[in-house]
């Protein structure tokens, strides 16, 4: 699909739409007209968002948002689609982030951390140890829903007005655990021993660092190479990154932590956002929330498969109960409550009690 150039697309959002859909401020900088020709508006115009995705296909995070462009589609009768892209394919994540915020991308699935590089509250639905451990995914799909409480609206609000970003939602990328090589570590005093490649993001880092691990910054394209070589002793992520990525190649045990499960945000550029009618922001909340249960069917039916690549490799799954679970959780909390006392207050209203 070409881009317009910012002539061009400043002529766009001053046209007024025929379709029923937006409002007469038109849309906004970064939408396409399929099938417009150069010719102008027509009643056969399809408004086509472009969504882009660092993952791959057969992935929540690679296919949430075609996934989301089945359900628009069909409720708005063909008058808005989405045309998803994986794998980068236009641009990395903290330049993807960017572009939504200054309308050079319509649209981004990514982690609400690395929303934080625009806004840093954003990253408190992120927190560790923060979800019901025992109906984790259920309860992101309330604490991250736009229409939730204040709490949350106060920090989505926030988003778009500090960084023109809107979040209408989010799917689960997984529940994230520590992987190591050498021996085994079942508390933090051992996990002390190990140098991980921490997430270059400040709540991811600091989790790690809570757990008890010594950290490094190295890109993700780089951990399999890393472990292999020994430059590092393992990393953390969800079960269906470590396979695909192949970081169970290089990994003697999975340390079932569960100390983040992750929410991926599907944001919006706020100016696009704003040029759609009430009915047509409907219209993507209910597609969020009708592909949720996709996303968490998808990732449940893939776990064992995930554990069984781990073993087939050689690795070593420690459960949560052989784990000391108490430990990891209080010096985790005990780390965030020091590192980001302005974020405190949001992350007990999403917590629902104490967090320590």
């Amino acid at each position: 699909m070409t881009r317009r150039s910012s002539r061009e697309t400043e002529a766009l959002t001053r046209r007024p739409s025929r379709r029923g859909f937006l409002t007469a401020a038109g849309a906004a900088a970064t939408i396409s007209l399929a099938g417009c020709a150069g010719s102008g508006t027509s009643e056969d115009e399809t408004v086509t968002l472009q969504a882009n995705s660092p993952a791959a296909e057969g992935s929540v995070h690679g296919d949430a948002a075609a996934w989301l462009g089945e359900v628009v589609e069909e409720e708005t009768g063909g008058e808005i689609e989405i045309e998803a892209f994986r794998n980068s394919e236009l641009g990395g994540q903290i330049e993807s982030i960017e572009n939504v915020s200054t309308g050079g991308l319509d649209m981004y699935v990514i982690p609400y951390a690395l929303t934080g590089t625009q806004y840093p509250p954003a990253q408190v639905f992120d927190a560790p140890y923060m979800y019901d451990p025992d109906n984790p995914y259920e309860d992101i799909y309330e604490a991250t829903n736009p229409t939730n409480s204040e709490a949350v609206q106060e920090v989505i609000e926030n988003l778009a007005s500090e960084a023109n970003i809107r979040s209408i939602g989010s799917v689960v990328q997984g529940t994230r655990r520590v992987t190591v090589t050498g021996d085994p570590a079942t508390n933090p005093q051992e996990l002390g021993e190990k140098l991980l490649r921490a997430v270059p993001i400040g709540i991811y880092e600091e989790t790690a660092v809570g757990l008890g691990a010594q950290t490094t910054e190295i890109d993700f394209s780089e951990v399999p190479q890393a472990l292999a070589t020994g430059s590092i002793d393992g990393q953390e992520n969800p079960y269906n990154i470590i396979v695909s990525s192949g970081i169970h190649e290089n990994t003697d045990y999975v340390l079932e932590t569960n100390h983040m499960h992750t929410p991926l945000a599907i944001i919006l550029n706020e100016d696009l956002w704003q040029g759609f009618d009430e009915e047509t922001q409907q219209t993507f909340y209910d597609a969020v929330e009708e592909i949720q249960p996709r996303a968490t069917d998808l990732i449940q039916e893939n776990i064992e498969g995930h554990r069984e690549a781990v073993r087939n490799e050689g690795g070593e799954i420690i459960p949560p109960e052989d784990l000391d679970m108490d430990a990891f959780r209080t010096q985790v909390r005990s780390r965030i409550r020091e590192q980001f006392p302005d974020f405190i207050e949001t992350i007990e209203t999403i917590h629902g009690g104490e967090y320590r």
